[in-house]
């Protein structure tokens, strides 16, 4: 049987799980990163406090969840 993951999902994966990170918060990160890498260096500004909001709210959210278990 095929995998149906990619090489780089994979080792997204098992990166992820070593560190306790769920793959989905660094595919978003990477996802907001390609976006401002199309723009040339001075449309790229507000970049990284959009990064830092995302994972301020991803914080939260893990707090909230291990709050409630």
């Amino acid at each position: 049987m095929t995998s149906l993951l990619s090489e780089e999902d994979e080792l997204l994966i098992e990166i992820c799980r070593k560190h306790n990170i769920e793959p989905h918060y660094l595919k978003e990160l990477f996802r907001i990163e390609k976006e401002y890498a199309d723009k040339n260096m001075s449309k790229r500004r507000g970049l990284f406090d959009r990064i830092s909001e995302m994972v301020m709210d991803w914080v939260e959210q893990e707090e909230e969840r291990r709050s409630i278990l």
